[in-house]
């Protein structure tokens, strides 16, 4: 019993550490986690025994299997050092979450390495993180520290004999029976996964009932998109169908501009709120064009939102679209459809070729041109972490949209107002400490200054421009965002260079409308696919997926469906519940039907 006393010691000792993770992983995200914290600290102790068991495999071999070699020295040294090998990045991984989870609003999975593996942004922005974060940086150093005080293995050693024989073979069965009931989470049917959290005591505070670790071994391998079956063919068409068929007989063929600002919460534009503005010169322009007053982000992500806005797709799965099973797929986009009407079609974005898969996604979409950090090739507006800062790369944007032959269309992603928060060291500084609402003042400036370098030239009076946001800000100030849709909540304007549409709609709209929305606008005359719906359009809805839940906001209410339930909310935080809309629900469910359908039989594409 002295091994299994020692596996024990050192699983508790574990389950401590990731206790005291999930404290701080409260502390630091109270604001946004509305919980009776005790009883998800309790189920969470379910999910951390069930990851810390499988990652402890190798100990349980080597501490269980009945062999003297356990008393070996050198045994002991190897048990030891892989007992840290394995644990250490996991601890690391999951009060990485600590802080992280505040712009992804879920636990991280196993798309976190891709993305990590997208470009090289990761050498330059891990040593500015562990420094700015600092707190967390001590607190895994401590556990780490507390770790390798974990050494002790027992020397005993068992006679070879029939009665000592069987009864380490009696501990190495009871011992695997304990480990098998710990690994499924219980002695229920199936083995617990993600969707679990929060089944026993009704909460929707999954993040705080997992551990990141869990997350990333249960979604090593992800299982395919289930098949939905609600409607037959032609009741699905009648419901909902991603097919637009234009009745537009000629295009006019005006210039396109979207300008997808980083991080761009609503509740950081003052045309939105009462409270203090750090956008006074979008709210300028907003005054001169159509404003949409409830407009979504379709993802909490970079990565999330392009594919979203330039090809009308929501990543309504685990993994954002680009880095899924599914990104093979073939599409149509804004950029190739237009193509095929003699449009010159570019998108820019000042960080490093491959970051986020912007380079890689702009490619396939079927954008001609690519400028980024090497196209800008100037080092010395280089923000130390991601690439160019705003105002010079948007002075560079501006000279190539100056020199284009019209009509183009292009998209530029900015990206000052992204942590770690850097800015140049000419730039007058309005706040005391550089951070998300600085950023976003000096990208505003950057766009003011944009603005100015093309407000007098020729083609800006024949172009459509739209400006939104890839995703909201983690930090939230204004206590109206601090919810579950809140956080979805963008600024979305359009306006023309001639002043020709202004206004303001307050239609729920979202990312992907906006490619059906340019097209729409433009006169486009062929059938294509897209996920989304024009914003000219009579349809109020917008819809994203977070974990397992699917989240679809309609003017009658909020849908939070989980599973096959589908409980109506009126409030953004979702706790006032409503009659059920039979309408909505089943609109949801056909989109649901049909994007996983399109996307597990590569039919993205218009075909007659």
């Amino acid at each position: 019993m002295k091994y299994f006393n020692t596996y024990c010691k050192r699983m508790l000792s574990l389950l401590g550490m990731y206790t005291a993770s999930r404290i701080y992983f409260y502390i630091n995200n109270s604001d946004v986690i509305e919980s009776n914290y005790f009883l998800e600290f309790i189920e969470g102790l379910r999910f951390d025994i069930s990851a810390l068991v499988y990652i402890n495999i190798p100990l349980f071999i080597l501490l269980f299997l009945p062999h003297n070699l356990r008393g070996n020295k050198y045994y002991k040294k190897f048990t030891n050092w892989l007992f840290y090998v394995v644990n250490i990045p996991f601890l690391l991984l999951n009060n990485v979450d600590i802080e992280y989870f505040k712009f992804t609003q879920k636990r991280s999975t196993s798309d976190f390495f891709q993305l990590m593996q997208l470009g090289s942004d990761a050498k330059n922005i891990i040593p500015q993180y562990l420094k700015d974060y600092w707190p967390i940086t001590l607190f895994s150093i401590i556990q780490i520290y507390l770790l390798f005080k974990i050494k002790k293995i027992p020397n005993y050693k068992f006679p070879l004999n029939l009665k000592a024989i069987s009864k380490q073979l009696f501990i190495l069965i009871f011992a695997s029976g304990i480990f098998i009931v710990s690994a499924r989470g219980g002695l229920q049917l199936k083995p617990i996964n993600t969707i679990n959290a929060g089944e026993l005591i009704g909460s929707q505070n999954t993040s705080l009932i997992l551990n990141t670790p869990f997350c990333i071994l249960h979604s090593l391998e992800d299982k395919p998109l289930t098949t939905y079956s609600y409607f037959e063919i032609e009741e699905l068409e009648n419901t909902y169908s991603p097919i637009h068929m234009p009745k537009s007989e000629g295009i006019n063929k005006q210039n396109i501009v979207i300008l997808i600002m980083e991080s761009y919460s609503r509740e950081f534009v003052g045309y939105y709120n009462k409270s203090k503005s750090y956008t006074p010169f979008l709210d300028s322009l907003m005054t001169d064009g159509l404003v949409f007053n409830n407009a979504y982000a379709n993802g909490l992500k970079s990565i999330e939102a392009l594919p979203a806005i330039t090809a009308s797709i929501p990543s309504l799965m685990t993994n954002p679209f680009i880095t899924s099973e599914y990104a093979q797929n073939k599409f149509k986009s804004l950029a190739s459809l237009l193509n095929n009407e003699g449009y010159n079609t570019s998108f820019f974005h000042g960080g490093l070729r491959g970051t986020m898969g912007f380079y890689s996604f702009s490619r396939k979409a079927g954008f001609t041109e690519y400028h980024g950090m090497e196209e800008y090739n100037n080092d010395a507006n280089f923000d130390g972490s991601w690439g160019i800062h705003d105002k010079p790369f948007m002075q560079y944007f501006a000279k190539k949209l100056n020199n284009k032959k019209e009509p183009f269309f292009t998209t530029f992603f900015s990206l000052s107002s992204h942590p770690p928060y850097t800015l140049p060291d000419d730039y007058i500084h309005k706040f005391e400490k550089i951070g998300i609402k600085e950023t976003i003042a000096y990208s505003d400036y950057a766009m003011q200054e944009f603005f100015k370098n093309i407000q007098n030239e020729e083609w800006f009076k024949n172009t459509i421009f739209i400006i939104t946001a890839d995703h909201t800000s983690g930090v939230n100030y204004n206590k109206d965002y601090k919810n579950k849709i809140g956080r979805y909540a963008i600024p979305l304007v359009v306006f023309k260079g001639d002043g020709s549409l202004a206004g303001e709609s307050n239609t729920i709209v979202q990312q992907i409308d906006i490619m059906p929305t340019i097209l729409n606008e433009i006169g486009y005359s062929e059938p294509y696919l897209a996920f989304g719906k024009s914003m000219f359009s009579e349809e109020s809805w917008a819809v994203n997926k977070l974990y397992n839940n699917y989240r679809f906001i309609t003017p009658e209410g909020i849908i939070n469906s989980k599973l096959e339930n589908y409980p109506t909310f009126t409030d953004w935080g979702m706790k006032d519940e409503t009659t059920k809309n039979t309408n909505n629900i089943n609109l949801l469910k056909a989109i649901k039907q049909d994007y996983n359908f399109r996307m597990k039989t590569n039919n993205l594409v218009y075909e007659n």
